[in-house]
């Protein structure tokens, strides 16, 4: 009996315990997809958590009669990509899960994933996030994500583009929440997701913040999944997402600077506003320019979570946000970095233009 008891545990340390989380906000037909992928999963030890985030769409009750087997969490509202996550987190930890894995509802997963981000992330204590190759769901071979490294000189976020070349094992890498893998561990040490942020960039906080803890993210490349990418906000340019990504850029930095180096990200932030916003306007999409302007005033006023209607921007200082927005952006921005070369470069494109059409 001893042995038999001895066995078992020498295969229970082999395949901990890994509870999947899935978040779903009206987005049935995506979840069930991305549940009946996992049905083909080959690891023998793991549990599916799906934190629906006030769905009203029928998603609940749809979910639970398909995959009785998975654990449902019911929020009456919208709550977020973070607080949400946390949620599943908690239950997970407090059913005895050794890992995580975050999973968007928009994805399907292949049958290895799972035990190759096991087998990732149990090859070192120091791992502390782990992320499969994330693909388009309608271009498989092309890849949308293989890691981003945190440049702490120029204090910003730099996309892979090759996945064998450029991932550096003892690089600070960031990871996206799209199907982040996490140890017990590192949330043990650095605690769970940043809720201010609600959504969008809390991924890469929760990065940086455990690289600042001395572990080590990864990207296994034997992994794969595909995303859809983008289905519960709208495109890139769709006013929920400009409001959070104008918003938690600058709590990103502001949260893992310190001293005068924070003085030095406002006026890097107010630069990439103002090329941002110039952007949208040029694109003629007002209702972002709005969301833009909101979410700087949130960002200064240290207001987490959704967009507040209450939370406004001053008319004086929105006027002067729109005329930076409309009159050379280029220039504004670059005088805020001190490119003064660029400037003078651009000036003379316009001269020459100038020229070749009179």
């Amino acid at each position: 009996m001893k042995q038999k008891n001895k066995e078992i545990d020498t295969k229970m340390d082999m395949h901990p315990l890994v509870s999947i989380i899935i978040l779903n906000w009206n987005g049935l037909q995506d979840t069930l997809e991305c549940l009946g992928s996992l049905v083909c999963c080959d690891y023998p030890n793991f549990n599916v958590i799906v934190v629906d985030n006030g769905s009203t769409d029928g998603s609940p009750d749809a979910i639970q009669e398909r995959y009785p087997e998975v654990h449902l969490i019911r929020n009456d509202r919208n709550l977020g990509f973070a607080v949400g996550n946390n949620e599943g987190i908690r239950r997970a930890l407090d059913h005895g899960a050794e890992m995580v894995w975050l999973l968007n509802n928009d994805t399907v997963v292949e049958k290895g994933t799972l035990s190759q981000l096991v087998t990732a992330a149990m090859e070192s204590q120091k791992i502390g996030l782990a992320s499969p190759i994330i693909r388009y769901y309608d271009e498989p071979e092309a890849i949308q994500f293989c890691g981003s490294y945190i440049d702490w000189g120029e204090k910003r976020i730099v996309k892979m583009s090759d996945p064998v070349k450029e991932n550096d094992m003892n690089m600070p890498m960031c990871l996206w929440g799209t199907a982040l893998f996490i140890k017990r561990d590192l949330i043990e040490k650095i605690g769970n997701l940043n809720e201010k942020y609600f959504a969008y960039h809390e991924d890469e906080e929760y990065s940086m913040r455990a690289v600042m803890a001395g572990f080590r993210n990864v990207v296994e490349h034997r992994a794969r999944i595909y995303h859809k990418n983008s289905r519960s906000t709208g495109s890139n340019d769709a006013p929920m997402q400009v409001f959070l990504r104008s918003r938690n850029l600058y709590f990103l930095w502001m949260d893992a600077l310190k001293g005068m180096e924070r003085v030095f990200h406002i006026r890097r932030y107010l630069a990439h506003i103002i090329s941002y916003g110039g952007s949208l306007r040029e694109k003629n999409l007002p209702d972002s320019v709005e969301a833009c302007l909101d979410g700087v005033w949130h960002a200064f006023r240290g207001a987490g979570g959704p967009r507040n209607p209450e939370v406004s921007m001053p008319i004086p200082i929105r006027g002067l946000f729109r005329f930076l927005f409309s009159w050379h952006p280029f220039f504004w921005t670059s005088l805020l970095t001190g490119d003064f070369a660029g400037i003078g470069e651009n000036m003379r494109k316009r001269l020459r233009a100038r020229k070749a059409i009179i």
